[in-house]
Formats: structure tokens, C-alpha cells, sequence
């Protein structure tokens, strides 16, 4: 009788749990579509609830406010970035070998598929003026991945240029990448554009520039 008891919560459980990650997905596609339309200070919550075909008790059930609404969003995005420094599904333990240059690398492999399949959100944050700056926020999560990736391989000893510099020239570039990417609608698949990083990343601008560069 206890086990069925137990079973039966379990069940009862895992449905409101559903029901509470719909709701959420309304209110998180409904701000979205709002927010492509209109600027984000001009947001109420009656706009979100509406285009959610919710009320706003509802929308306060889950969220504060749209700022919380907003926060909540852009953390969630943000540690699945971070985890993406660990994603390597069909690779073994990171070595300081550059990958192949008809390979591309694990982490911009993962990096534009999860672009891809969140393309909205970062469409729409990266070009909106909102209090969570996802842009800065954005180049801070890529710095740090890469300086993981560094730390990770003790080559901080062996840079041809100081960290700070390589860090921040990698977190914009890839980021103004990003945006351009996806502002023409994905022209290119995710696996071409982290090739195309990878070969930049291997090739260096200049001979990818087709310029000959001297070894000193």
C-alpha cells in the first residue's frame, strides 16, 4: 500500500513538474516574441501574460517581475555555456595538440549547436539594449572557458602574447562572429562555422589573409 502510496506521489510529482516547465516555456516564448517587437523598458507583465494567453497571476506564480523573468532566462543560458568547456562526446582528455585542420574543434562544435538550437534567445538578447547586457555578460563566460582551457593545459607559461590581450581578442571576435551569424539566419551550419573558427584559430589572420608570415 505504501509502495503504490509512494508511486503515486512520485507520478503526481513529475506531472507538476511538467506542468510547471510548460508554463514556463510559454512565458519565456511569449517574453521573447514581445521583446522582438518592442523595446524591453516598454515591457509590461499584462504584455507577456497576454501573448502567453495567461493571467497575471499566473506569470507571478513563477516569475517576480520581468527583471526576474529576465535574470532567470539569461542564468539558465549562461551555465550552459559554462558547461560547454566540458562537452566532448566523441573525444577523449584534452591535450595541448591544436585539433586537425579539417576538424573542428570540440568546444566551438558544441558552442554553434548550442547557438543553433537557441538561436532566439540569442538573437533577440544579443540585439536588445536590457538590463542583463548579455553581450558583456556573454564575452565574460567565453573569456573564461578559454582561460580554463589555458590554465588546463599549464600553457600560460608558453603564450606569445599576454593573457589578457589573447583572451579578450578571442572572446570578441568569436562573439562579433556570433552575431553576424546569426543576424543573416544561419547562412552557414554549425559545424561549418566551427570549423571555419578552428582554421582561423590555426591558421592566425594573417596567413588566413593568404599573407606569408616569417618565422622569427
Amino acid at each position: 500500500m505504501h509502495d503504490q502510496d509512494g508511486r503515486e506521489s512520485r507520478k503526481e510529482a513529475r506531472e507538476k513538474d511538467r506542468r510547471i516547465m510548460r508554463t514556463r516555456g510559454m512565458i519565456i516564448e511569449a517574453f521573447l516574441e514581445v521583446l522582438r517587437q518592442k523595446e524591453y523598458a516598454d515591457i509590461t507583465v499584462i504584455d507577456i501574460a497576454e501573448k502567453a494567453n495567461i493571467n497575471r497571476s499566473t506569470f507571478y506564480a513563477h516569475y517576480m517581475d520581468k527583471d526576474d523573468l529576465l535574470h532567470s532566462m539569461t542564468q539558465e543560458k549562461m551555465e550552459a555555456l559554462k558547461r560547454l568547456q566540458s562537452v566532448s562526446p566523441k573525444s577523449g582528455p584534452a591535450d595541448s595538440v591544436a585539433p586537425a585542420f579539417h576538424q573542428p574543434d570540440r568546444y566551438y562544435a558544441a558552442l554553434f549547436e548550442h547557438l543553433a538550437e537557441h538561436e532566439r534567445f540569442y538573437h533577440i538578447l544579443l540585439t536588445k539594449q536590457t538590463p542583463a547586457n548579455l553581450g558583456q555578460t556573454m564575452q565574460e563566460v567565453l573569456k573564461e572557458s578559454f582561460y580554463k582551457r589555458i590554465a588546463a593545459l599549464e600553457l600560460d607559461q608558453k603564450l606569445q602574447v599576454p593573457i589578457d590581450i589573447l583572451l579578450d581578442y578571442i572572446a570578441c571576435a568569436t562573439q562579433g562572429i556570433i552575431v553576424k551569424w546569426l543576424d543573416n539566419n544561419r547562412m552557414y551550419s554549425p559545424h561549418y562555422m566551427a570549423l571555419q573558427l578552428t582554421r582561423l584559430s590555426l591558421l592566425g589572420v594573417y596567413k588566413a589573409m593568404g599573407m606569408k608570415v616569417e618565422q622569427s
